[in-house]
């Protein structure tokens, strides 16, 4: 039974499209709207200069490029950099109409530390592009030369920009669990719809009960809801990440999820050094020390960085017990099941109810896994000092301890 094409999920669809139908992406103050397409959204767009063409042709083949396969959580961000509209308003509080975003992105500002990045990250936490970024927004943002007043609505500006990385990053998460969850409730869908079937058959010929029918049966209906629901979250969750990015129409059909979230890492990042390095680079604490509040930044930039990794290694630990022990196990359960059915020793409703057992525990590990996904985005977000936290893991279950030192130094 397909359910994609059930009225509820075309409901969501044509509602979200509708809600971002009008969005346009402007790439400069000039007024010029383009989609990555190349299709000129404006009705009379003015003339551009040959090197204001040149920046458009170069997006817009780094748009196509983005757009080409499925998109990584850096691709979001920088697609998100590269279109959305609050973008261009922040560059121009900071004094930087129409800049090459893609300048931006891709290389470091250099009046900043003689364009040199801080020396002292970690790739996997601190990306490139977010460095990148702030170079670029950190300079017009602290210069001392403006008016407080000013100078506020630059800090704010260029917060907003950096924290739209992170918002990006952590809606694509989303998404991507939320159609790796979809696509496994359909084979869940086709195993329930097998069992009812198979117990229809035994009812027919009188070796099952009217009650085994009726268990099959709502299994498979329970198996229907789930799938639904979770199509309709799909939707939502993807178009989310979409009006995130800033596209809209033709461009917004072309992004494309990938079908699972990457492998998780060997080990969690260590807790060494992450607050004095977050001290030394965060952009609140830099801000901080303008407006004489340095001591006061600084204490909250290492709660804030606490907290992240706090969440971080739990939920590093809990994808980790959920993929290397509580699926395995599952798994090894409906092994013996299938072992004891095919010895005549149990029924087809005793597999029925280990399939629900084992669909929990695979439901379960997925729900780990976006969580650590999400908490690893937060933590870099927290080393960036922008935005506002995400939030800590929910609690422990209790007495579950896999091995780690929970101490952040």
């Amino acid at each position: 039974m397909k359910l994609r094409g059930s009225r509820i999920l075309l409901a969501v669809f044509v509602t979200a499209l509708i809600a971002t139908g009008c969005t346009t992406a402007p790439l400069s103050s000039s007024g010029v709207f383009q989609s990555s397409t190349g299709t000129v959204i404006s009705e009379e767009p003015p003339e551009l200069t040959p090197e204001q063409r040149a920046i458009v042709d170069r997006r817009v083949r780094r748009e196509n490029e983005l757009l080409s396969g499925p998109l990584t959580a850096d691709a979001a961000a920088e697609l998100a950099l590269l279109h959305n509209p609050a973008v261009e308003r922040a560059l121009e509080t900071l004094g930087m109409p129409g800049f090459d975003r893609l300048l931006i992105a891709h290389t470091v500002n250099p009046e900043f530390n003689n364009g040199q990045p801080p020396r002292t990250t970690d790739t996997r936490i601190e990306r490139s592009l977010s460095i990148n970024v702030m170079t670029w927004l950190s300079v017009p943002a602290l210069a001392q030369t403006t008016t407080v007043e000013e100078r506020l609505g630059r800090i704010r500006a260029a917060d907003e920009v950096a924290a739209l990385l992170f918002a990006a990053r952590r809606e694509w998460v989303n998404a991507v669990a939320a159609q790796q969850s979809a696509r496994y409730l359909e084979d869940v869908l086709a195993a329930a719809e097998v069992s009812r079937e198979i117990v229809a058959d035994m009812r027919r010929i009188g070796n099952s009960s009217e009650v085994d029918l009726l268990r099959a049966q709502a299994l498979y209906g329970d198996a229907v809801a789930r799938l639904t629901a979770a199509q309709v979250l799909a939707a939502v969750e993807r178009e989310r990440l979409v009006q995130m990015i800033g596209l809209w129409g033709a461009d917004a059909e072309r992004v494309q999820l990938p079908e699972r979230f990457p492998d998780l890492p060997p080990g969690a990042l260590g807790p060494d050094g992450l607050e004095s390095r977050a001290v030394s680079q965060r952009f609140d604490v830099q801000a901080g020390r303008i407006e004489g509040l340095s001591g006061e930044a600084g204490v909250n930039a290492r709660a804030d960085v606490r907290t992240a990794w706090l969440s971080y290694r739990g939920a590093y630990d809990l994808a980790r017990h959920a993929r290397d022990a509580l699926v395995p196990l599952a798994d090894r359960m409906s092994e013996e099941q299938l072992k004891l059915y095919n010895g005549m020793l149990i029924g087809v409703l005793d597999l029925v109810a280990d399939a629900q057992t084992r669909i929990n525990a695979v439901n379960a590990a997925l729900e780990t896994e976006r969580d650590f996904w999400l908490a690893e985005v937060d933590l870099q977000r927290a080393m960036s000092g922008v935005g506002i936290p995400a939030g800590v893991l929910p609690g422990v279950p209790g007495g579950f301890q896999p091995g780690a030192a929970y101490h952040v130094h």
